[in-house]
């Protein structure tokens, strides 16, 4: 339909003739304009990987004048999980804008979204049979180079090499190309390759087997660190399994006298000491890492009192008092990490490793710092072995913000399982960049 670029003078002896048309109708492709005030229609929960994240992303978060931020108990209603913040991912106004997920990175697929949130939840097992299964019966996994890698590094990581040359010979079938090496993937050089940064390791959420890769990257870095800081204030809780994990690494550090500091016990061993009024009920876990915090911090009169209770709950023999030493560095000791804002060895690109949890964490801590007086900010995520999914929507509020200042954030080195949950949760695949070899 062609209109006029200017409008005609009105004829003479029309306007007063001129009725509205009753027959009118309104045009197909009108849309009726959504009030403001009204309230939006009840929506049914997210059914998958893509939808919560996008659900995540399209939830305003910004507060207008005079409004108050909801409470701790409005706001856990909507929490993903347990531990995370009120809101994941926060948008100012000038970012306010819908990321479509599907279009925008076309190598996910409903497999590889669930087995990357699986695997940020510190579930590996359960993140690669869905894998497993995905390219063998799924038609978008079985076409998705982005989801054959995935399983790739968890097979990788786990050491089942034999799995792993095995569908390389069905990763050439399906995509004419030669599988991936083992090297190229760079999982060797991830696993302990680095000590952990700034000998500062922190445990959060509720401690249970999926903390298993971190407190292995503990006791690594105990073999290359002179000492090292272990925080407990973040965690939540543990399960039995969790806590036997940690009081068994505690064990053989404190058997090999090595000076770790032990921060903030406090709130999990008074946790602990809730559970093990239940007696034997309360699983062996939980009083052999009451009994290992006890020696830590060097309280000898009610670790007596807890190894008898254990030798009759359990019928054995109570376990002898054998601490620590009690002189540690007085860097070890401190309550904070004080190199948390260090910049890395490389003046010229931030290293981020271990496992990244929470909004908080540490090494998230210090982009805005780096990038201060930057254009361009790589950041190296070869040593990353995990992020979880607070943490993985915390990056992309911070490459968010860092872009609206006309920034260019370089990501370097990610593993492909991290790369799919950083993908899923909305940042964009351009920054990707393949490590250099």
């Amino acid at each position: 339909m062609a209109f006029n670029l200017f409008p005609k003078s009105p004829v003479k002896g029309k306007a007063a003739d001129a009725k509205p048309r009753s027959d009118a109708k309104p045009r197909p492709d009108a849309k009726p304009r959504p009030d403001v005030g009204a309230s939006a229609a009840p929506r049914s929960p997210p059914g998958s990987a893509r939808e919560l994240a996008a659900t995540m992303k399209a939830r305003p978060t910004v507060l207008t004048r005079g409004e108050q931020r909801p409470s701790a108990a409005q706001s856990n209603e909507r929490e993903i999980t347990v531990t995370g913040p009120p809101s994941l991912i926060e948008w100012t106004p000038a970012l306010n804008q819908k990321i479509q997920v599907a279009e925008a990175n076309p190598g996910l697929c409903a497999v590889l979204e669930n087995a990357a949130l699986l695997y940020a939840n510190g579930n590996a097992a359960h993140a690669r049979l869905v894998l497993e299964d995905g390219i063998a019966n799924d038609n978008d996994a079985k076409i998705s180079p982005l989801a054959w890698l995935a399983l790739f590094d968890l097979l990788q990581r786990s050491g089942d090499y034999a799995e792993y040359d095995r569908l390389s010979l069905q990763y050439v079938v399906a995509f004419e190309r030669s599988a991936p090496s083992r090297e190229e993937l760079g999982v060797h050089a991830r696993q302990g390759a680095r000590p952990v940064a700034a000998g500062y390791v922190a445990l959060t959420g509720k401690l249970n087997a999926g903390h298993a890769p971190q407190i292995a990257n503990l006791l690594a870095a105990s073999q290359k660190q002179s000492h090292l800081r272990l925080d407990l204030g973040s965690l939540t809780g543990a399960d039995n399994a969790g806590a036997k994990l940690l009081a068994d690494a505690l064990a053989q550090l404190r058997r090999r006298k090595y000076p770790l500091a032990l921060q903030h016990p406090e709130k999990i061993r008074n946790a602990l000491e809730h559970s093990v009024v239940q007696g034997r009920g309360a699983g062996e876990g939980y009083w052999i890492l009451l009994l290992e915090l006890l020696q830590w911090q060097n309280d000898h009169k009610v670790f007596e009192d807890r190894a008898v209770e254990f030798a009759v709950a359990f019928e054995v023999s109570p376990p002898s008092w054998e601490p620590p030493p009690s002189s540690l560095p007085a860097e070890a000791a401190g309550d904070a990490p004080a190199a948390a804002d260090a910049m890395p060895d490389d003046p010229e690109m931030l290293v981020w490793q271990g496992t990244m949890l929470g909004s908080s964490d540490p090494q998230l801590a210090k982009l805005a710092l780096f990038g201060d007086g930057r254009h361009a900010i790589p950041i190296d995520m070869g040593g990353v072995e995990r992020i979880d999914f607070v943490c993985a929507g915390a990056i992309f509020n911070a490459i968010s913000r860092a872009e609206s200042q006309r920034k260019s954030i370089q990501i370097i080195g990610a593993s492909p399982i991290i790369r799919a949950l950083l993908l899923l949760i909305g940042i964009s695949p351009r920054h990707f960049i393949k490590k250099a070899t």
